[in-house]
């Protein structure tokens, strides 16, 4: 009781002096890294529509199951939403995400995918933000951070959804609260106002404004109160309305108010799952003024090819977006697909590495598909030392002429940004294609809109151009992150070809020699050699100028981890 009460009093007071200290201490550092307060990385690994608990994942009593059986969401395995979940049941669940090396997900500000929302015309749900609270204390046991969204989409809202209204919003409200109300909000709430969704009017309306920043103000006071919030994204998968240019004014406006209550917590925007292929992410997320931006990749719709298959595709689409923002995918998924598990699995493998090691500061799926692939992952980044922070490629290409051509709005107008050709423009085959050159002559590079050797001029260009610091014999193709400064180097290596599962285009393990050669500042290192399909780890103490011999022939993943041996 006493802390329910010690709470309460410091969300008032929150509330009262309107500019908030967010609570996490999670901040996003010059480097494009999140960390603690304390300096330690933190990498959010998962994602996942993280409302939905999947019914076959968790064990369930048979008096629990008699209570949430009528609600769950009967779609593909079946999930139980947080707002029918028990105490013990997100214990439960947030165990076994963590069990998986997970770190974070993310969460839609809804209840049961069309019930209550967080901003009811105005106000906080006071029941939704306790629905969320107990799922953030259960998180907090397991070190399990969130990626919320602060907005309903449009159409879930009082603003625009008669059922939402009279259903959702109004039984939250007295007679003598409804008196009280805002002029803004009683059009909504008395007046029965509807915006339309095939207008602006949700992004424009003076009304529907008032309403959101007095929802805000109390929302944000709540956030400032829940540690396990790591970062704010607007609303789901932006684009919806028929005026780009009044949303992005909107999403501008929404950010800048965030901004100036928790001007601590880093703010994201996402757009549907098409990558680089549809809106353009660079100009949204320079007008917006957000930290960072959340890519959402599903296969099919990213522009993947015969030559370049959809992991590859999505380490491109964070190198590119990093020579104007931070990114890493909130959304990713091979869905609906003909592939054997085997290829599946894969190409979550190669996504979360490739990601990573493209300087992405993190990475989140759609689907609790091979959760087991995050373990790893979350083991090697938690076992870098405080201090770490990788540098930039130093190789610099310029993909500014093939990027702004493409987006250029009058080659591509707005009912053109969907259409199946623009994922075969070549412009963007030739931002994918340089990608994948980086990863065949195993040398990482950065991506510039200005400035750099011309994208062609690197295509042209061999391994023996570059200083090449880890060297990778026998076919396969490296990705690595370094910090120099610190003599810490992670690499990734996979051997692929493209094969295509109807519009699906994968990579599929093909067999090789893999020899490893360095070529280290001076000194001893330990290196951790981390066989991902075998499931088996090495080590070794080698020379800067070690040769490593990993197999006369595999198909099999590796990661490979090299630090400055102790006292050397």
């Amino acid at each position: 009781m006493k802390r329910s009460w010690a709470r309460a009093i410091l969300f008032a007071f929150a509330l009262a002096t309107g500019a908030h200290a967010a609570s996490s201490g999670i901040r996003l550092g010059p480097d494009g890294w999140f960390r603690t307060a304390d300096g330690e990385l933190f990498v959010p690994l998962g994602g996942f529509h993280g409302n939905m608990i999947p019914v076959p994942m968790v064990e369930l009593s048979p008096e629990e199951f008699r209570r949430v059986e009528p609600h769950i969401w009967k779609t593909g395995p079946g999930y139980i939403d947080l707002w029918d979940a028990s105490d013990d049941l997100m214990r439960q669940w947030f165990g076994i995400l963590a069990a998986n090396g997970v770190t974070a997900v993310r969460l839609f500000p809804r209840a049961r995918i069309v019930g209550d929302v967080l901003d009811i015309c105005g106000r906080l749900n006071p029941a939704l933000r306790d629905v969320f609270h107990r799922a953030f204390a259960a998180a907090r046991e397991h070190r399990i951070r969130v990626l919320l969204q602060i907005i309903p989409e449009p159409w879930l809202t009082g603003y625009m959804n008669e059922q939402a209204l009279e259903r959702y919003a109004l039984p939250y409200y007295t007679k003598e609260e409804l008196d009280r109300a805002t002029p803004a909000q009683k059009r909504f709430l008395i007046d029965r106002k509807l915006v339309t969704r095939e207008s602006s009017d949700w992004f424009t309306d003076p009304d529907v404004l008032a309403c959101q920043k007095q929802y805000l103000e109390e929302a944000l006071a709540w956030v400032a109160s829940e540690p396990q919030v790591f970062a704010l994204e607007l609303y789901n998968e932006q684009g919806s309305g028929p005026d780009e240019a009044a949303e992005l004014k909107w999403t501008e406006e929404i950010v800048r108010f965030i901004k100036q209550r928790l001007p601590e917590m880093p703010v994201t925007i996402s757009h549907p799952g098409s990558g680089l292929t549809a809106f353009d992410p660079l100009k949204w997320s320079r007008q917006a003024r957000v930290d960072f931006y959340s890519s959402h990749l599903y296969a099919g719709e990213c522009g993947a090819n015969n030559r370049v298959d959809f992991a590859a595709v999505t380490g491109a689409t964070t190198t590119a977006l990093r020579s104007g923002i931070v990114n890493f995918p909130g959304e990713w998924g091979v869905l609906d697909s003909k592939a054997p598990e085997e290829i599946l699995r894969r190409s979550h493998r190669d996504a979360l590495w490739l990601s990573l090691l493209a300087g992405g500061p993190g990475f989140m799926q759609w689907t609790y598909d091979f959760l087991e692939e995050y373990r790893r992952a979350s083991e090697i980044f938690h076992s870098l030392p405080k201090r770490f922070s990788p540098e930039r490629p130093g190789p610099v290409v310029n993909i500014g002429p093939e990027y702004r051509g493409y987006h250029d709005e009058a080659g591509y107008p707005r009912e053109a940004l969907f259409r199946a050709e623009r994922r075969t423009d070549p412009r963007l085959r030739k931002i994918y294609e340089a990608y994948k050159h980086s990863l065949d002559i195993g040398v990482p590079v950065s991506f510039s809109l200005s400035g750099g050797m011309p994208l062609e001029t690197f295509l042209g260009l061999r391994s023996k151009a570059f200083p090449r610091p880890i060297e990778a014999e026998g076919g396969y193709q490296l990705a690595y992150l370094a910090d120099s400064s610190h003599r810490v180097w992670i690499a990734y290596l996979r051997n692929r070809r493209v094969r295509a599962f109807e519009k699906h285009f994968l990579g599929e393990p093909k067999e090789s020699r893999l020899r490893l050669r360095f070529r280290l500042p001076e000194g001893n290192y330990d290196a951790e050699i981390v066989d991902l399909t075998a499931g088996r780890t090495l080590h070794r103490r080698i020379a800067h100028n070690a040769t490593l011999d990993i197999a006369r022939r595999t198909s099999n993943d590796y990661v490979v981890v090299i630090k400055a041996a102790a006292g050397k």
